[in-house]
């Protein structure tokens, strides 16, 4: 910012001017005279180096008058101001993504720490939603291991999606400043940072998922082993986390009436375009209920499949959908022989049959693997897009062009060009000027409005 500066008036104590010049050359005079008792190291900066100057001891009216006497520069004009912005905008100097990287996992580590109250308020949910579903299925039968899962589902993502609102903590003034890359910004990547944030979060969701199924695997005593439960469910945790992410991401920073004056009042930066805080989290719910209506429950995989093309992209966005089967196919797997004999040898095939489950919901026996590893890709997916509106749908923030700006200047851009070819097929080839000059030499010819609007149409092509 300082090199953006043509002249410079510096006061010293009690109001006195100890300099009055160019800005540049302002570091050189006070080393001239004050270079015996205030020493400049090579990485001083020049502002820091004159206010070191300025506030020393030793700083009298002579030193005064020596560097008011330096040489004036010449007058500062709009050219050499535009230059001066243009050098500092392309001078900024940010370190490597390695180093960025590195500079912001304590960071994320503190900003997640920083209110143990809150992070102890998570876990307690987690414990209560997973006992209560508990107690609401204890000891459940293979029959219903399809309800118990859609039940789970929602309450596993429901609970993670909502306590990853704080993910990016409130330290937003600061970020847009660091991810500034022009005058007054420190040229910051934003990838080194949302991936720093994301990898310490992954020991948090790890956590809540635990807190989750400790209440639960023990009342309702699933078949199979609890890391069978674990590993899909902490890839449901990923997707559901990185979707509340994209749905929070570029809401405006504000405090939930439920909980004003908490770090959990606070919503994030990462995702989607300008949005309120209330409607964000209205989007995070929408996604919730959303999931669950497609999560091959009711209505089942076939039905969907007759619904079209339109709705694939969305069964397959759905966490709900390989987390329901995932859990659904770790029950077959812990099932005897018995379990696994056709539908025809059962009294009650829905409730005894698991082939008839099978062929019911259109599941793969073995596809637990399959359906943790899609869960993870999920939460990817969602991150990448949680990152990439951060960088659009911010750059005002960053000292940019904001979108809808880059928008509108796309579309001048594109009308004046279409008027400039329909003006060179006239006879005048004139163009833009034509028009201009019809505004201007008659304007009764027109309605009054008219005339006024195509004469800012015109102005507007000529900016273009």
């Amino acid at each position: 910012m300082w090199r953006s500066v043509d002249d410079a008036i510096i006061f010293a104590a009690a109001g006195r001017v100890a300099y009055v010049g160019a800005a540049a050359a302002a570091a050189a005079a006070f080393e001239r005279a004050c270079g015996a008792f205030c020493v400049r190291d090579p990485g001083d900066a020049p502002p820091d180096y004159v206010l070191e100057c300025v506030c020393h001891g030793g700083f009298d009216g002579a030193a005064v008058v020596s560097v008011k006497r330096a040489a004036r520069p010449q007058p500062a004009t709009a050219a050499a101001t535009a230059a001066a912005l243009a050098a500092a905008s392309r001078s900024v100097e940010a370190p490597g993504a390695r180093d960025q990287f590195l500079l912001h996992v304590p960071r994320a580590v503190l900003a997640l720490t920083r209110a143990p109250s809150e992070f102890v308020f998570e876990v307690s949910v987690q414990l209560a939603a997973g006992a209560f579903l508990g107690a609401l299925y204890p000891h459940f039968e293979f029959g219903d291991s399809q309800q118990v899962a859609f039940i789970l589902q929602l309450s596993l993502g429901g609970t993670i999606a909502l306590s990853s609102a704080r993910t990016f903590g409130t330290t937003r003034q600061a970020l847009w400043r660091e991810l500034a890359p022009n005058l007054g910004g420190m040229g910051l990547g934003a990838t080194p940072m949302f991936a720093a944030t994301c990898l310490v979060e992954l020991p948090r969701l790890a956590l809540l998922t635990l807190a989750f199924l400790s209440t639960w695997f023990p009342t309702a005593s699933p078949r199979c082993a609890f890391a069978r439960y674990f590993a899909p469910c902490f890839g449901a945790a990923l997707a559901a986390s990185g979707a509340a992410h994209v749905a929070h991401g570029a809401a405006q920073e504000g405090d939930i009436p439920n909980f004003n004056g908490s770090d959990l009042g606070r919503f994030p930066l990462v995702a989607n375009v300008a949005q309120e805080p209330k409607s964000a989290q209205l989007s995070s719910v929408s996604f919730l209920v959303v999931a669950a209506m497609f999560s091959g429950v009711a209505p089942r995989l076939g039905e969907l499949r007759k619904l079209g093309p339109a709705a694939r992209p969305v069964v397959w966005g759905s966490y709900a959908r390989w987390l329901v089967e995932a859990l659904y196919a770790a029950e077959i797997s812990a099932l005897s022989t018995a379990w696994r004999m056709p539908p025809a040898f059962y009294n009650r095939p829905r409730a005894e049959s698991a082939l008839m489950g099978l062929l019911l919901y259109d599941y793969v026996a073995k596809s637990a693997a399959l359906n943790c590893a899609v869960l993870v890709l999920l939460g990817v997916l969602f991150r990448l897009v949680a990152l990439l509106a951060l960088k659009c749908a911010n750059r005002d923030r960053m000292g940019l062009r904001s979108p809808h700006h880059a928008l509108l200047d796309a579309y001048a851009a594109a009308r004046g060009g279409l008027r400039r070819c329909r003006g060179a097929k006239g006879p005048s080839g004139g163009g833009a000027a034509v028009q201009l000059s019809d505004v201007v030499a008659r304007p009764t010819a027109r309605r009054p409005g008219e005339a006024s609007s195509l004469l800012g149409e015109a102005r507007l092509n000529r900016v273009v």
